[in-house]
């Protein structure tokens, strides 16, 4: 048997054998056993029950389909048999065997089946769904009229391709056990970014015994790096303030009328309308909207109107820079940071995006004056009005967050059993977590209204406060980094014999945030490990 490319060029980062059965058994009972039944208190031994002498069970009588897959024939009768050059319309007999995994074993299941599938030692690019109860007895010689065990260098071999996964056992009946022996699961790399590579799921209920096998877990996919906010140009400037008007040519000015600035996300931003300008004295400016913050320097006061002088309406205060985004896994705690797991394998924790930034305060409108007697008798005596505040600059848009790197796993257990005897499971790297996307720069406040005047005389009003910028958007946060994990449980009894065997690769490593500088906004790394407890995340079924 060829063993296909799945493992590329990684650089394998740890190797381990178990040399004692008692070294790592996880899903122990309680301390306080039944009658007969001895437990560890530890968790680190495995537990036995044994009968009372006078409640052993009766002897069973022996099947004739009973015996090791390692030395027992393949027999007519006792289970379905499949090889490349079979006929998925055939009956599955050694003379007529089906032609895929897939219809093999839903024949095996069939009520009142045998419950066993003899596969020939050949390749199946196929996804395959095993029952509980349903032994898989792979790599058999199908060259001899016994269909024996080829030995441990023969395979069948169940490589779907990417992004799809090469064995789900499920629990359709209760208190069932699987098992798969002389298979090697080829989990192809991952290919769509944050996608995994997994070489077996064991759903909830399940029970299966993975014995003399290979798992072959290919590399996790990188994450998408977060979108960047448009970096040609900053967010919109703030609309200019109007002019106010001049005097002598009406007996009352209006101040000129505010202007306010609309963003794309509907934020507006008022720059206040300048004083009224009149015979005596002029009125004062309008604030500029939206309020500014506690304690800021500028703040679009609007300026005083007077007699024979005024000021000009305050700058507006500055908006709000957005926040940058966190990193994935950053800040959660160390069972959680690592993402979750469910029926349809990991999922990890992508970067947030940053936030938007803040829209700036529009400048105040400046004050208006009386004419002062500047006007000749025969024209109108208004004075000149103020200008009115430009309106603030909008925010610049946040940076999005980076993908997480996708995981590989050898398998994936949710509430079930799994015991591995045998058999080698191999994982690949995790991917790279995406970086975050950068935030954009906010706009320019809009320019002060120029005051009015009388002409020409040189006789002004007061002008309208500048617009105050736009804040900046906040860059986004990297993606979590690819984890490698030999065996992934959510609640699961997990056993791995002295025989099994087991190989990882590489961490991915975090995204880094839009910005470089902020350690919050980088993703975590990955992590390795032979067994690793996860939370599960409930997913409606498909």
């Amino acid at each position: 048997m060829r063993r296909r490319g799945v493992m590329g060029t990684r650089g394998r980062q740890g190797r381990g054998t178990l040399r004692s059965i008692a070294a790592i058994a996880l899903g122990c009972g309680s301390a306080a056993g039944g009658a007969g039944c001895s437990y560890a208190e530890d968790c680190t031994t495995t537990y036995s029950c044994e009968p009372l002498p006078d409640e052993a069970p009766p002897a069973l009588p022996a099947s004739p389909c009973d015996g090791d897959p390692a030395t027992s024939p393949a027999k007519d009768g006792c289970g379905v048999f499949v090889a490349r050059r079979g006929d998925d319309a055939s009956n599955g007999t050694r003379e007529a065997p089906i032609r895929t995994l897939r219809r093999a074993v839903e024949k095996a299941s069939e009520p009142g089946g045998p419950r066993r599938v003899y596969a020939c030692a050949e390749d199946f690019e196929e996804a395959v769904t095993l029952p509980s109860g349903v032994e898989l007895w792979g790599g058999r010689d199908c060259s001899t009229a016994a269909w024996t065990w080829g030995g441990k260098d023969r395979f069948t071999e169940i490589a779907p391709g990417p992004e799809r996964v090469p064995l789900i056992v499920e629990a359709r009946e209760a208190s069932m056990t699987s098992a798969v022996f002389g298979v090697r699961l080829v989990a192809a790399d991952a290919t769509r970014p944050s996608g995994s590579s997994i070489g077996m799921i064991v759903r909830e209920g399940a029970a299966v015994d993975v014995v003399s096998s290979e798992i072959l877990a290919g590399n996790g996919a990188d994450g998408a790096d977060g979108e960047s906010a448009p970096q040609a140009w900053r967010a919109s400037d703030g609309a200019p303030g109007h002019q106010g008007a001049a005097g002598c040519l009406a007996d009352w000015n209006e101040g000129a009328l505010p202007e306010m600035t609309v963003c794309e996300d509907g934020t507006t931003s008022i720059g206040g309308a300048g004083g009224d300008g009149d015979v005596a004295a002029g009125g004062d400016g309008e604030p500029g909207a939206p309020a500014p913050a506690a304690g800021s320097v500028d703040n679009g006061e609007g300026g005083k109107g007077g007699r024979m002088t005024c000021t000009s309406g305050e700058k507006g205060d500055a908006g709000e820079p957005g926040a940058n985004g966190v990193g994935g896994g950053t800040g959660l705690e160390e069972l959680l940071k690592y993402g979750t797991i469910s029926a349809r394998g990991w999922q990890g924790f992508s970067g947030q995006d940053g936030q938007n930034g803040g829209i700036g305060q529009g400048g105040g409108g400046g004050g208006g004056v009386g004419t002062n007697g500047q006007c000749r008798p025969v024209d109108p005596q208004g004075g000149p009005s103020g200008g009115s505040g430009g309106g603030g600059g909008c925010g610049g848009r946040g940076g999005q967050g980076g993908g997480y790197g996708g995981g590989s796993f050898g398998i994936i257990a949710l509430h079930a059993h799994v015991m591995v005897d045998k058999t080698e499971v191999i994982t690949g790297d995790g991917g790279r977590g995406g970086n975050g996307g950068r935030g954009q720069g906010g706009g320019f406040g809009g320019e002060r209204g120029p005051a009015g005047y009388i002409a020409p005389a040189a006789y002004f009003a007061c002008d309208g406060g500048e617009g105050g910028a736009g804040g900046k958007g906040g860059h986004g946060g990297g993606g979590l980094g690819g984890i490698s994990v030999t065996i992934a449980r959510a609640d699961s009894s997990v056993h791995l014999t002295e025989s099994a065997d087991w190989t990882w690769g590489a961490p991915g490593v975090g995204g880094v945030g839009g910005d470089p500088d902020d350690d919050n906004a980088k993703g975590e790394d990955g992590q390795t490990a032979v067994l690793w407890e996860f939370p599960e995340l409930i997913v409606p079924p498909q």
